[in-house]
Formats: C-alpha cells, structure tokens, sequence
C-alpha cells in the first residue's frame, strides 16, 4: 500500500498450494508465516456503509488492525479500493467502540492465511471454508509480471471480495470454519 492509500489486488482460485508454495520459493518469495485470521465487518443496521461501497473492518491475525475500505471507481481487471489501515492494541474494545457509535457486527470472516514476499508484491495464500485463493497484491505492472511468473491468466483473476464469493454459492453472509 501507497502514500495514495489505493490497494490493487487480484485473486485467483487455487488447487495445488504445495505446488504453489514450491513456485514462490523458487521465485526466491519470502515465507512469512501461516496464522488463523479472524474478520469482523462493521456497518449500521441499515447497512449504510455497504450500499456507498465502503466497510469498517476489525482483523486479527498477523497484526491487530482496524481498516476503512472503499471501493474506487473504474475497477477493471484490478480489484482497486482505498484502504485505510493501523495497528489497534485491543480489537474486542475497538469492536465495541463501534458498536457504541451505532455501528453492529454485520459479517464475520474466517480464514488460515500465509503471507510471501517479493520485492514491491505481497503474495498471500487464503484457506477458506469454500476453497483457497491466492492474492497478489501490488502496483498493477508487478501484479501481471508475478501473475505471469506463476503460470496465472489474468483473464482467469478474481476481483470480488470473498464476502461476495460466499454470498455467490448461497452461503449465507458470514465465513466460519466448522467448530468440532
């Protein structure tokens, strides 16, 4: 992410993340571990924040963090959207300030995330309960070339969000792994 605040990412459906683990390691991509993301999407029970194309959301995972999305007009084959983000020490009390400002817990999200690093490219691996996804996150020339590197057809990328993924096989509105 920029001094510009704009985030431009593209997703792609993924079968075989041992081969693609071996195909970053080989594009000399850094391992930055593997951790249980927890996601909660905050908007006004009139969902106000949905219909103006923005969301609030609370993260836990590799880092505590509060982020305000919005969606950017002339998305093509990017998925491009403002993106405010920082570190919060307490999410559960981030949560209820929220709350507390009129906002309720609309959409939770659950996932297993690695991280990879490339120089100006953040390359992640999503393990969500409807199939795992990687997204290549960069300026729109390093997305293509990685793509590219990867064997990947642009043609073939994702720009939904996975609430949109969720919602387009009638899941419902949240994304939890089944508790046993």
């Amino acid at each position: 992410m920029g001094k510009d605040n704009k985030e431009i990412e593209i997703k792609f459906k993924v079968s075989g993340i041992s081969r693609l683990r071996e195909k970053l390691g080989k594009l000399g991509a850094k391992n930055l571990g593997r951790v249980f993301e927890r996601t909660i999407r905050f908007d006004t029970p009139e969902k106000d924040l949905e219909k103006s194309n923005k969301y609030v959301r609370v993260r836990t995972g590799f880092k505590n963090v509060i982020t305000f999305k919005q969606k950017l007009a002339g998305d093509t084959k990017f998925k491009v959207r403002r993106e405010i983000e920082f570190k919060i020490e307490d999410p559960e009390k981030m949560g209820e300030i929220l709350e507390g400002l009129g906002f309720t817990k609309k959409l939770i999200m659950e996932k297993y995330r690695e991280k990879w690093q490339l120089p100006k490219v953040e390359v992640v691996i999503d393990e969500l309960p409807f199939g795992n996804f990687m997204e290549i996150e960069a300026g729109e020339k390093e997305i293509t070339e990685t793509a590219e590197k990867l064997g990947l057809k642009l043609s073939e990328g994702l720009t939904q969000s996975y609430w949109e993924l969720n919602r387009n096989l009638g899941s419902g509105e949240n994304i939890l792994f089944k508790r046993s």
